[in-house]
C-alpha cells in the first residue's frame, strides 16, 4: 500500500500499523478481525444474475433490483420484505435502476437500447414516462451504459458507448421527454459512470474506459466551458461514488483491475491509492480471487466491500478507510454469491446486496462499526 510517507501517532508508518494488526486474513483468525453482520433476509429473486440495486432512504425502505430483462420491487418492514411487483416492459438489457430523490414511489430504469423509463410504484406495470434520444437519425440508437438523476429530480443524464469515435453524455429535463443537449468531446471511449453531485444539481462527474474522470459545471453553455477538471486514473473505470471526507466532497473510484483510488475534487492527484494486493492482504489470501463490489459512506470513514471469486466459498468482507489507516471491519456470513451491487441505509444500519446467483441479501450492520 502506498503510504506517501505518512506516520501514525506512535511514529510507525501506516503500512507498519496495518501489518502489525493483520498478518494473514484466513479462516482461522477472521472471527477476531471482522465483526459478523447478521443476514436478516435472503430472497431468491431470479435464476439469472442481478447487476443493479437501489433503495429509498426511509427506515422502512422500498427496494428495486434489476435483472437483465426485468425489475423487481420490494418493501422492507420490521426485518421482513414483501414483494410489491415486477416490471417486464423491457426489450434490451437493463443497465441500472434508481429511485427518485424526492418521491419514494417513483423510480427509473435504464436499458441498453437507449431508453430510460420512469415508473410509479403504485402502478408498476406501465411506465409513466419514457426518455429517449430524440436526436436519433436513421434508427441508429446510442447504446446506454449508465444513467443518473439529479438531487432535486430535475435533470436526468445517460452515458453511452463510443459511436463513430464519440462517447455521449445526454441530458433531459424530467418534466419533458426531449433531449436537452449533450456532450461528446470529453471522453474517447465507452462511458461507464455518470454521477450527479449529491447536493449540487449543476455538478456532474463522469468516468469511462479511457481512464478519465471528468467534472462538469452544467451552468455553462458549452462543453468546453463546462469541463472544469479532468482526473486521469490511468486505468479503466468501473464504479464511481461520491463521499465526504473532512466535510469535502470526494470521489471513490474502483477500477477494472479492482484497485481503489480516492480523489479530492480540488486536487489533480488521488490522495489515496489502495491496490488490489493491499486489499487482498486484509481480506482474503489469494489476490487472484479478489474483487471490489462497492464503497459506502460511513459516519467515521469509508467502507470498502471486497469479495472472492472462489468456487469453494463466496467470501464478502468490509474494510474501513479512516483518516490514516485501513482496518478490517465487517464479515458478511453466509454470503453465497459474487456481489455486483449494494446499497446502505444509514437510518436502520442495513446493507443490501445483490449478485450473480440472483439473490437479494439484507444485512444488519452493528452500530459500533459504522
Amino acid at each position: 500500500m502506498e503510504t506517501n510517507g505518512m506516520k501514525t501517532e506512535n511514529g510507525e508508518s501506516e503500512e507498519d500499523e496495518i501489518a502489525s494488526d493483520v498478518e494473514d486474513c484466513d479462516d482461522e483468525n477472521e472471527n477476531s478481525l471482522f465483526v459478523k453482520c447478521e443476514c436478516l433476509v435472503e430472497e431468491s429473486v431470479t435464476n439469472n444474475y442481478i447487476l443493479h440495486l437501489d433503495t429509498t432512504k426511509e427506515s422502512n425502505p422500498n427496494i428495486v433490483v434489476a435483472t437483465p430483462k426485468k425489475s423487481v420491487l420490494y418493501h422492507l418492514q420490521n426485518s421482513q420484505i414483501a414483494k410489491v411487483g415486477e416490471c417486464l416492459d423491457y426489450k434490451s438489457k437493463l443497465i441500472g435502476c434508481k429511485f427518485s430523490n424526492k418521491d419514494p414511489n417513483l423510480f427509473y430504469t435504464g436499458s441498453s437500447d437507449g431508453c430510460i423509463k420512469l415508473f410509479d410504484l403504485r402502478t408498476p406495470l406501465k411506465p409513466a414516462l419514457d426518455f429517449r434520444d430524440t436526436t436519433v437519425e436513421d434508427n441508429k440508437f446510442k447504446t446506454f451504459n449508465c444513467f443518473d438523476v439529479s438531487s432535486n429530480d430535475r435533470l436526468l443524464t445517460a452515458g453511452t458507448d463510443t459511436i463513430g469515435g464519440d462517447a455521449f453524455i445526454l441530458f433531459w429535463d424530467t418534466r419533458k421527454q426531449n433531449v436537452l443537449g449533450g456532450y461528446w468531446e470529453s471522453h474517447t471511449d465507452d462511458i461507464t459512470q455518470v454521477k450527479f453531485h449529491p447536493e449540487d444539481m449543476n455538478k456532474l462527474i463522469s468516468g469511462a474506459i479511457d481512464g478519465l474522470i471528468n467534472v462538469y459545471d452544467l451552468t455553462k453553455t458549452s462543453e468546453d466551458d463546462a469541463l472544469v477538471d479532468t482526473l486521469n486514473t490511468e486505468s479503466s473505470i468501473d464504479k464511481l461514488s461520491c463521499f465526504y471526507n473532512d466535510n469535502k466532497c470526494c470521489i471513490s473510484c474502483i477500477t477494472y483491475t479492482s484497485d481503489l483510488q480516492l480523489w479530492d475534487l480540488d486536487d489533480g492527484e488521488p490522495y489515496r491509492r489502495i491496490s488490489r494486493l493491499d486489499i487482498s492482504d486484509l481480506t482474503i489470501k489469494d489476490v487472484n480471487e479478489l474483487y471490489l463490489a462497492n464503497c459506502h459512506q460511513m459516519r467515521d470513514g469509508l467502507l470498502i466491500l471486497a469479495g472472492s471469486y472462489s468456487k469453494k466459498k463466496s467470501i464478502l468482507r468490509g474494510l474501513k478507510v479512516m483518516k490514516k489507516i485501513v482496518v478490517p471491519s465487517l464479515q458478511f456470513t453466509p454470503n453465497r454469491q459474487m456481489v455486483r451491487d449494494s446499497s446502505f441505509n444509514e437510518n436502520n444500519n442495513i446493507l443490501f446486496t445483490v449478485g450473480e446467483k440472483g439473490l437479494l441479501n439484507i444485512w444488519k450492520v452493528p452500530k459500533p462499526f459504522l
